[in-house]
């Protein structure tokens, strides 16, 4: 793959030189957050309870009891890394001091790794920077006749998808709404869904290595709705014996429900759903097992197969709550050229959806990302080959990590896809907390350590409680987290762990992991050891 670029000695060399203009744009980030949002810095320690003083105690990183104040957090992490779940895997980590250029922490920072979704980081720098903040994803209407008096359209009206990741239900109902404003009554044709936007690829590299109708496998279409998931709800009957009540969110006659869910006397729940495609285009919902009867609602997300007619299904059922009357049927088709706009339909701003991005790390989102970057900058549709192709551009022009060093594929970062290096994901977190158009967009995306996000969980002791902005990575036998931290003497800390070909759940792994972000905050950063003296062995101490 060539030689792995951004080196513990390169990256330090890079950012001591660009040490004046990362001081620069740190003390304008508190000024610039409080003007614009009223709120401290996405990476500020939170004030209150530590604030400038070093905690009396830390948590050891090897057995979770009070540690003697003198540890470092060098020595810290070198605990973590001879922990018997990582010991046995494959791990890159670096951790870098923005402020001064000095590297706090590196092991085998340069070996190419999955890092699952902390790819997410990548896809949404890259889209701030290729299609800037302020980009929306428009949608629009199109006929091919004027409304008469009465607001009839004698003809089909034509929906052209413009890949916007979250459009659901209730902003659709705006949309109709806005059209019915116009004075839409009555379609007298069809509703033909455009796709042309996207290519006709549903789902990315990697996502055939698993078979699945988890929402997290949701396919892309330049027209979706409600990620392409739906929602299907059991409750239990007041009386066991009797069929538990089960509907679906949308209730639209795309889905066909079949129900057969028991309400026991017993507590728990064992319950079995299923969604699965139709050769008529529609999509079938099975839900099988029992729930017991004191048992709260259930809600279990699945994934559909058919982007454009669920959309549109959704839209025509949305159009006749509303009073407009589509007296044909849901097909694909195109916008003929010479069609007349009848109304764009816009998304919220790039920088707000990155909060489905990141926060809560959401693999549609993400696809549909990068095919979006694809018919924005590439000739032809957006597919997942165009869009990666001008992140690479983007990584090599911006941030100097060469195309021959690692392997880009999807923009998820699900299964056996990608590759990247430690070094590699640090090198990233400077680029963006020196580009401040992109620090004020993207750093408050990130999840907040027992707070919010996929870490509102995690991380909740004081040492790093709300002073730590990360991405997380979570596949079978992966585990990867990576961000920013305030350490107690409120330096700015870029870290990157990511781990490989691990033994235990991802819940014992990320358990782990998350004590080095704890040693980086907690504890002292000076006089400890800055790499494992010796090499780990796999299988020994």
């Amino acid at each position: 793959m060539g030689e792995v670029v951004a080196s513990r000695r390169t990256l330090a060399k890079r950012q001591r030189i660009a040490l004046a203009s990362t001081l620069a744009l740190l003390a304008l980030i508190p000024t610039a957050w409080v003007l614009f949002s009223g709120a401290r810095p996405a990476i500020a320690a939170t004030e209150g309870k530590q604030g400038n003083t070093p905690p009396a105690a830390a948590v050891s990183a090897g057995s979770g009891k009070a540690a003697a104040p003198a540890q470092t957090a060098g020595e810290a992490i070198s605990e973590v890394l001879r922990h018997p779940i990582l010991r046995n895997a494959q791990v890159g980590l670096m951790a870098v001091d923005l402020d001064r250029g000095r590297t706090i922490y590196a092991y085998e920072a340069d070996r190419l790794l999955n890092p699952a979704s902390v790819v997410k980081l990548f896809t949404g720098t890259a889209a701030l920077q290729i299609l800037r903040p302020e980009y929306r994803f428009k949608s629009s209407a199109w006929t091919t006749k004027k409304l008469d008096q009465k607001g009839t359209l004698a003809g089909n009206l034509f929906i052209r998808g413009g890949g916007d990741p979250t459009l659901v239900s209730e902003r659709m109902w705006l949309w109709v709404t806005e059209m019915h404003h116009l004075g839409l009554r009555r379609v007298e044709g069809d509703l033909v869904i455009d796709e042309s936007f996207f290519d006709g690829d549903r789902v990315g590299p990697g996502y055939e290595e698993e078979n699945t109708d988890f929402a997290y496998m949701a396919p892309t279409g330049a027209l979706s709705i409600n990620f392409n998931a739906l929602g299907v709800y059991i409750r239990p009957a007041e009386t066991a014996g009797q069929l538990a009540k089960v509907s679906i969110e949308p209730q639209i006659p795309f889905f066909e429900l079949d129900a057969r869910v028991q309400t026991k006397a017993r507590a728990g729940r064992y319950l079995l759903v299923g969604s699965h495609p139709r050769a008529d285009g529609r999509q079938e919902v099975k839900a099988r097992g029992w729930i017991g009867k004191d048992e709260s609602m259930k809600v279990i997300w699945r994934k559909i197969d058919n982007p454009p007619i669920y959309a549109g299904e959704t839209m025509k059922d949305l159009l006749r709550r509303r009073g407009i009357q589509v007296t044909g049927k849901v097909r694909v088709g195109k916008v003929p050229k010479d069609a007349l706009p009848f109304h764009t339909f816009v998304s919220r701003r790039l920088s707000e959806v990155l909060d489905d991005l990141n926060k809560y790390s959401n693999n549609f989102v993400a696809e549909m990302i990068v095919k979006t970057i694809g018919a924005e900058t590439m000739d032809g549709p957006g597919s997942w080959k165009t869009g990666t192709e001008a992140i690479r551009r983007f990584l090599k022009r911006d941030v100097g990590i060469q195309p021959d060093t690692y392997v880009l594929r999807n923009g998820s970062g699900l299964n056996d896809t990608n590759r990247f290096t430690a070094a590699q994901v640090v090198r990233l977190l400077d680029y963006i907390y020196r580009t401040r158009e992109i620090a004020y967009e993207l750093i408050p995306s990130l999840g907040v350590a027992g707070a919010s996000g996929t870490v509102r969980k995690r991380m909740t002791s004081d040492l790093s409680h709300h002073k730590v902005r990360v991405k997380t990575g979570t596949l079978t036998g992966v585990t990867a987290l990576s961000g920013y931290v305030m350490s107690r003497d409120r330096e700015v800390i870029a870290f990157a762990i990511v781990a490989n070909g691990l033994k235990v759940s991802s819940r014992r792994a990320s358990a782990v992991i998350d004590r080095i972000a704890e040693a980086l905050s907690g504890l002292p950063l000076e006089g400890g050891p800055t790499t494992l003296a010796k090499p780990l062995v796999r299988g020994k101490p």
